[in-house]
């Protein structure tokens, strides 16, 4: 319920302020290159990206107050490749570090402070997102990502696949980090990752698996004082779940998995040689660990 009132929320958010935000960077194919690598740095505000088919391989919108955010665009082609980074920081915060104390003492994010960051439905991204503080709603559907990072500093994070549209490519990692603050990604499978990572340290994360992904995908978690939620596709995928818990730390397991050995958990339709089996190997230290059911 909460994920979905913050979704109505940011979108409400966006349909309001889109109106006033006006083209800051669009990236121009001046030379052939197929892999965006694109990684923003925000020390705070509201961020929305997505993918259109306006605009070029990468096209930037923002409201921001330049009294007190310096924002800077650089981009550079590399072979086939263009690498781009776009620095949110604020005059007061020369690093991540700094923008993330600043959060901890901030009582809210600035009005005045929107980012729309537009994706090219033909070109293949790397993604490296940072926020300290504020709201971001990243919408996947579309695309074609090869790599996928994001840390929350003390930021409220959604990843989605809003139109149910998979990605286009198999991706490589798909990794979150939740600092202080709080990341929900949510259609896992749809991302076609062969790898998923979740660094939980005092902030929480949800990872949501609706359905199958239909091939081989390992994830891994480590929890130290934060919470983790897992949902688990209710339908017939094979699983295991290898766990390190420490004894003050909380565990929740779900119906239908037999521990085969200690702290290694199998549900009923495991083999270890299925081409679609999820591998679940979860470090947890003082935090909270909770596997659900959709």
């Amino acid at each position: 319920m909460l994920r979905l009132v913050f979704t109505a929320v940011l979108g409400l958010l966006f349909s309001f302020s889109y109106g006033q935000l006006k083209k800051f960077y669009t990236l121009k194919e001046t030379a052939k290159f197929d892999t965006v690598k694109f990684s923003l740095e925000a020390t705070s505000g509201n961020c929305y990206i997505k993918s259109s088919k306006e605009g070029g391989p990468l096209t930037i919108y923002g409201n921001p107050d330049l009294n007190k955010i310096n924002p800077s665009f650089k981009s550079k082609i590399q072979g086939s490749s263009c690498d781009v980074a776009l620095d949110l920081q604020e005059y007061r915060s020369s690093n991540f570090g700094d923008g993330l104390f600043m959060a901890m003492v901030r009582e809210k994010t600035e009005e005045n402070n929107y980012w729309k960051v537009l994706l090219d439905e033909t070109k293949i991204y790397q993604l490296n997102l940072s926020y300290g503080f504020g709201n971001a709603d990243v919408d996947l559907s579309g695309t074609a990502v090869k790599n996928f990072k994001v840390r929350s500093g003390s930021a409220d994070i959604i990843v989605d696949y809003n139109d149910r549209k998979p990605n286009k490519i198999a991706m490589d990692t798909f990794w979150v980090k939740a600092d202080m603050g709080s990341v929900v990604a949510r259609h896992l499978e749809l991302a076609r990752a062969k790898y998923i990572m979740a660094n939980i340290g005092f902030g929480r994360a949800l990872l949501d698996f609706s359905q199958s992904t239909g091939d081989r995908c390992l994830v891994e978690a480590s929890v130290g004082a934060g919470n983790l939620d897992i949902y688990l596709p209710a339908d017939k995928v094979p699983m295991i779940i290898y766990l390190n818990e420490s004894p003050l730390c909380g565990m929740r397991m779900v119906d239908g998995f037999e521990e085969v050995e200690q702290n290694v958990f199998v549900n009923m339709n495991y083999t270890a040689d299925a081409t679609d089996l999820i591998t679940f190997r979860i470090d947890v230290s003082l935090g909270n660990v909770a596997f659900h059911y959709n």
